[in-house]
């Protein structure tokens, strides 16, 4: 069972798509000696606070992919999401031009298939002339850029993460590389792309789904990945946990829902205060979205919840005086103080609005920075 794990950091605040939904549609792989195994020290990845668009801020990383000289990306881990996608090298959107591509060209590992995994053209790693090739389309809704439309083909590559001089994680996995970008989300993003760290549900296909493919191909390493974040970086740990960030034992919650991909948890209540803002009849549900900057509220409770954190007033010499938010999840409440809400000289509600199906979805808030920067989370994939 898919477990997530919540606790308050040592010294808080001192540490994208909401979903991709499918519309249609080599080599061995390499890892060091150095990655972490069951019992040894995880692979720390480092991340830093970049500005978006909207006063937003993502937390980023590194990325390598392909051999023998791998091509560096920056890209934000989404919890949310469950691809890797990279700008194709022949991407002439605008969005692709402004950010680096990835060119499968230069790399000796890249093969180009198809969704069933098989290569394009067999005998050929890479397509040659014209050849017709399955192409994967994702809508992807973000709380800070708002939507965007990815179509993209499939290259199985080597991806690692970390260095070789402090340790690397590898695994063969299927890419999409983006042969168009639209709409306003990718052309206002501050990353190249994006690394899927949400379960198989929001992949196209298994072998997408980056840490999947790092249990099949390492089965020695803990499955289960860890996230803290500061007021400038991060880091982001596989295969174990930075228990020195811990100020508790870590509070474990089933995930709902598994099967649609989200790391998602139970709400029983939303309150500021004594007041209760949802009482969560139908249920409520927290994702957990690192390409979240802000908190996101489904867009059928949005005035509702902008209403209630209006309440809050600014204080002579600058700063907000209001009550704490907090989502009871039953054995932990998650609370957020007034400065993580409400922002700015009339301290305006600082929300984030998901247009999700209210046929599907009900009640839901995206658990972004404003939540992780306050609690470590961890993440068991089993």
């Amino acid at each position: 069972m898919s477990m997530i794990a919540l606790v308050a950091v040592t010294v808080p605040q001192v540490v994208a798509d909401l979903g991709s939904k499918v519309l249609r549609g080599s080599g061995d792989a390499n890892s060091l000696a150095v990655a972490p195994s069951k019992g040894s020290s995880p692979l720390v990845v480092r991340l830093q606070r970049i500005e978006g668009g909207s006063s937003s801020h993502f937390y980023v990383g590194k990325l390598s992919i392909g051999k023998p000289e791998p091509q560096e990306l920056q890209v934000l881990f989404d919890t949310a999401s469950g691809h890797v996608l990279l700008p194709h090298q022949s991407c002439k959107s605008k969005a692709c031009k402004t950010h680096h591509r990835y060119s499968p060209g230069k790399s000796g590992t890249a093969i180009d298939i198809n969704a069933d995994g098989k290569p394009v053209q067999q005998g050929q790693r890479l397509a040659k002339g014209k050849v017709a090739r399955d192409a994967v389309t994702v809508e992807f809704t973000q709380a800070d850029l708002g939507d965007g439309i990815a179509t993209a083909v499939l290259v199985r590559d080597n991806v690692c993460l970390g260095t070789e001089f402090s340790g690397q994680i590898c695994t063969d996995v299927d890419v999409m590389a983006a042969t168009k970008l639209e709409d306003k989300l990718f052309e206002d993003m501050p990353y190249d792309g994006m690394l899927g760290l949400g379960l198989g549900g929001l992949a196209s296909e298994t072998n997408c789904v980056f840490f999947n493919r790092l249990m099949e191909t390492m089965p020695g390493l803990l499955p289960e990945f860890g996230l803290s974040l500061g007021a400038q970086s991060g880091e982001l740990y596989f295969g174990g946990h930075d228990t020195s960030r811990l100020a508790a034992p870590l509070e474990w919650f089933p995930v709902l829902h598994p099967l649609d991909g989200f790391w998602e948890v139970a709400v029983k209540a939303v309150r500021l205060g004594n007041l209760t803002v949802d009482s969560c009849p139908d249920g409520c549900r927290g994702i957990i979205d690192t390409g979240a900057s802000r908190l996101g509220v489904q867009q059928s409770n949005f005035e509702m919840v902008q209403k209630a954190l209006a309440r809050a007033v600014p204080l002579v010499g600058g700063g907000c005086q209001g009550p704490d938010l907090e989502f009871d999840l039953g054995s932990l409440t998650v609370k957020l103080p007034v400065q993580d809400y409400a922002a700015g000289a009339a301290c305006d509600p600082q929300l984030g609005s998901l247009d999700l199906d209210a046929k599907d979805f009900k009640g839901v808030y995206a658990f972004g920075e404003t939540v992780l920067r306050r609690y470590y989370t961890a993440f068991d994939w089993q």
